[in-house]
């Protein structure tokens, strides 16, 4: 029993240091973040993960911290609906698909370049039969009240099909949803815009500030230069775009989800 718990204790000792680094490391960095903030509830947040792990190894192997309702709910929103979408119904619009959990998705839509932008709330079901569906309420764009679209070809091949025929495809390249590690609960929204900017829109928690960016890819290469001002931070801070990701040059990377 005293070898075990020794184990224990140098197990607990080991995460202790190691979400001291971690912590130590964002601070190092926060300076070339696109906030240059490192705020009180990043910080505790690192405690809280220390404290979770702590509590893996004394209550033993049978304890998963994926199995926990915190560490997993982030993980709800990596659903193969998200994405940008483009309808052919209206082609110089845009579709935003994002699920907030497992049964719930936020809609945006927007028909003309120069149109009204308008959200609706979504209802998302799985089931073997009729695989994943997307329930929307249009009657905000003079649309049907419960329309029950399909999402079909996975998430590398992404469409949404309606009653009527009509296809929103999905739209690849660097438009997407996004999660950010430094804001896990948030979200970013990035969408290719036919004028050859970035438009960007995210949230860093729940019941935060919506804020939009605006960015530029750069000309042969895969770069986007992003203006954070809006959020406190650089105006021009370039992001490299890879698979699945956007990467900044203080290593913090946006995923896909």
């Amino acid at each position: 029993m005293k070898v075990v718990a020794s184990l224990v204790i140098l197990a607990a000792s080991s995460c202790a240091c190691a979400a001291f680094n971690v912590a130590n490391n964002k601070q190092t960095s926060s300076s070339a973040s696109a906030g240059g903030i490192i705020s009180r509830r990043d910080v505790l947040g690192g405690a809280s993960s220390f404290a979770v792990v702590a509590a893996g190894l004394v209550v033993g192997p049978s304890y998963s911290i994926a199995s926990s309702s915190n560490a997993n709910a982030n993980d709800l929103t990596a659903s193969p609906i998200n994405g940008i979408y483009s309808d052919p119904n209206h082609k110089r619009g845009y579709r935003v698909v994002r699920a907030v959990d497992n049964s719930n998705a936020i809609v945006t839509l927007q028909d003309e370049a120069d149109g009204p932008i308008i959200t609706v709330p979504g209802k998302i079901k799985t089931s073997r039969r009729e695989g994943m569906t997307l329930t929307l309420d249009l009657s905000k764009k003079g649309g049907p009240k419960n329309v029950i679209a399909t999402l079909s070809g996975g998430s590398n091949n992404g469409r949404i099909t309606f009653p009527d025929g009509n296809s929103w495809t999905k739209d690849y390249g660097v438009n997407g949803i996004y999660s950010d590690p430094q804001h896990p609960s948030g979200y970013r929204i990035v969408r290719e815009g036919r004028d050859g900017m970035v438009y960007i829109t995210l949230q860093d928690e729940p019941r935060g500030k919506v804020i939009d960016l605006v960015g530029r890819k750069r000309i042969g290469g895969g770069y986007i230069n992003i203006d954070f001002g809006p959020k406190g931070g650089p105006r021009d801070l370039p992001a490299i775009a890879k698979v699945g990701k956007l990467v900044f040059p203080d290593g913090n990377a946006w995923v896909k989800l």
